[in-house]
């Protein structure tokens, strides 16, 4: 056993859990290892206070035993790294995806409810670095980000809200499954008359002088503390908005002047962006979006000028969504 936390020998596994308060069952054959980067990930989010606004007539602020601690909101964060298309489902799961398929690819679809709350799926995760575990509990997505561009990998991230991050002597999940991955330059962007739909209704218009891109979406969800007699939150709800930022680079070219001309700052733009694996796996994100902003000649890439556009998730009132995330995976079920 090594006598020092290696890199090389960091890991995060992660299961789905029957309820909030219950951590999950990872062990041997239970759980999902992660290809994910861990170093910096967990952050054990202890308040304290140390005491140092009162006076005892000592010159140093902070007497000896005298700090307490005031809360615990562990927050794991799983730095953007290659998505992986078995796992990358686990994270929409848990804010309330659906599965459907008798055979792999699997369809996982996130199709956020407007005018109600989704029911969240709370996720374990068992975090090591070869020497020490931690085992968090009751984890859900604030944040989420999916990037691209043409030198590598689809790229995705997430941050999570907890309740609790102990050590642990779990064992983690000895199988490491078959990861699909998609190159960056295998992602297309399309636009449609109406909301799109992972299929070709409605007829999708291809934009090929697409460069790169970045999602972050806000899921909306957070821990509720309350004075409960608790240090840590008794329960996390989807409290706050769904928001979206979508920013990509587009050749200035007389494609841009037509598609994403300057005069459609704060139009309303339906927009699909896709790619697919030769083994059909692959992700699909559907929105309704405004855009916010146009920049022409904003860079280059390569030595051609490109424009950056900024557009936030919108409301769509003709179809009553406003964002949808399509995953064909190999993944049936969550662990």
């Amino acid at each position: 056993m090594p006598t020092f936390g290696a890199k090389a020998l960091t890991r995060i596994a992660t299961a789905s859990q029957a309820a909030f308060g219950t951590a999950a069952a990872i062990g041997t054959a239970t759980g999902e290892i992660l290809f994910s980067e861990t170093i910096g990930s967990l952050d054990l989010g202890v308040t304290v206070d140390l005491g140092e606004t009162v006076s005892v007539g000592k010159r140093t602020a902070i007497q000896a035993s005298q700090p307490t601690i005031t809360g615990k909101a562990p927050i794991l964060t799983i730095a953007e790294g290659p998505a992986s298309m078995r796992t990358l489902p686990l994270i929409f799961d848990a804010i309330g995806a659906t599965t459907a398929g008798t055979a792999s690819p699997y369809t996982w679809t996130w199709s956020p409810t407007q005018g109600d709350v989704d029911t969240l799926v709370f996720y374990s995760f068992l975090v090591e670095d070869g020497v020490q575990k931690y085992l968090v509990r009751d984890a859900a997505p604030t944040e989420i980000t999916l990037s691209a561009d043409a030198s590598g990998l689809l790229q995705a991230g997430a941050t999570f809200a907890a309740t609790t991050a102990a050590t642990s002597v779990l064992a983690f999940p000895t199988a490491i499954p078959t990861n699909p991955f998609l190159a960056g330059r295998l992602m297309k962007l399309t636009t449609t008359s109406t909301f799109p739909a992972k299929g070709s209704t409605p007829t999708p218009t291809t934009y090929s002088s697409i460069y790169n891109f970045n999602l972050s979406i806000t899921t909306g969800v957070g821990m509720v503390t309350a004075l409960d007699g608790s240090l840590t939150a008794a329960t996390a709800a989807l409290t706050g908005v769904l928001d979206a930022t979508l920013t990509f680079t587009v050749a200035s070219n007389t494609a841009a002047g037509s598609t994403f001309p300057i005069t459609d700052i704060a139009a309303q733009k339906y927009l699909r962006l896709f790619g697919t694996t030769t083994d059909n796996y692959g992700v699909w994100i559907l929105g309704s979006w405004e855009i916010e902003s146009i920049t022409p000649l904003s860079a280059d890439n390569e030595g051609v000028v490109v424009n950056e556009v900024v557009c936030r998730l919108a409301y769509d009132t003709t179809s009553g969504k406003s964002l949808e995330i399509v995953i064909d995976s190999p993944l049936a079920t969550a662990p």
